[in-house]
């Protein structure tokens, strides 16, 4: 019931807001976490058909896929931003990034941004939303990391272990960035240019550590695209989930969706989760 409830609104909002706007004008930043078929009721699970035929309709639209790091200069306003021009990013690190999601990319020729728990990668940890499942919830090791590096992707920092670093004392924030910054820089030999908060957890003093660490972006969760001018250390980005039909991501896509996000991440629920 409860969940019909939630479809019902998440479809009413949506409507209202499509009927309403124009796509908004700027970078949309997408961001998945995993590609799978493991795991068909969690909604961070896109099913490997899906995501297929999600970088299809990219394809088949014409989008500009830019590296998110070379989009860096049109959002301080010092080079042009193509129309529609669309980011793709990976949150946390699992294998199936590099099994089920890393072919489909190559195929179309998109990059990406994998952004990675670094205490994590080539350990058998995973994190807590996956453990006591099965193999299929592995993070990458930095075998496969490199792998995605030298095949044109970006590896970005996600904190050491995946702590929200907005209730963090300010030493403990610093060594998340500084830390995962040297870890990435040590195993791939290139220090990470891009930063994304767990759990989108930041504030004023972790966006200054964070800048500190070298990084010259950083990416949140709250919704939305991203004009020349905003803040590089607060993108904003649009959560691809396992419940959005083709439809509904292409709405996604010119902002239809940003009403939505905003609406339940407003809500105390959303954010004790």
């Amino acid at each position: 019931m409860r969940s019909g409830l939630r479809a019902f609104a998440r479809r009413t909002v949506v409507r209202a807001c499509e009927l309403g706007a124009r796509e908004a004008r700027g970078l949309r930043v997408l961001t998945y976490h995993r590609v799978n078929d493991a795991h068909p009721h969690d909604r961070l699970s896109v099913h490997p058909d899906a995501f297929a035929a999600q970088m299809e309709a990219l394809a088949l639209d014409g989008r500009p896929v830019l590296p998110l790091a070379e989009a860096l200069p049109a959002l301080r306003g010092s080079s042009p931003l193509p129309a529609g021009a669309v980011a793709i990013t990976f949150d946390d690190g699992f294998e199936d990034n590099f099994t089920h999601a890393l072919p489909v990319l190559d195929l179309f020729g998109f990059p990406a941004t994998f952004f990675v728990v670094t205490d994590y990668v080539g350990s058998p940890q995973t994190l807590d939303r996956y453990r006591g499942c099965c193999s299929a919830d592995r993070i990458l090791d930095w075998d496969q990391v490199r792998a995605m590096r030298d095949g044109g992707h970006a590896v970005g920092g996600h904190g050491r272990t995946h702590r929200e670093m907005g209730d963090l004392p300010e030493d403990g924030a610093r060594a998340e960035a500084e830390g995962c910054a040297q870890r990435i820089q040590a195993e791939t030999g290139v220090r990470p240019r891009l930063f994304c908060y767990p759990r989108g957890s930041h504030s004023a003093g972790v966006r200054r550590i964070v800048g500190e660490a070298r990084f010259e972006a950083a990416c949140t969760v709250q919704p939305g695209s991203n004009a020349p001018g905003t803040d590089l250390m607060a993108l904003r980005r649009t959560e691809v989930s396992a419940e959005d039909t083709l439809a509904d991501f292409r709405v996604k896509l010119a902002g239809g969706f940003d009403a939505w996000h905003r609406l339940v991440q407003s809500l105390p629920a959303w954010r004790a989760r």
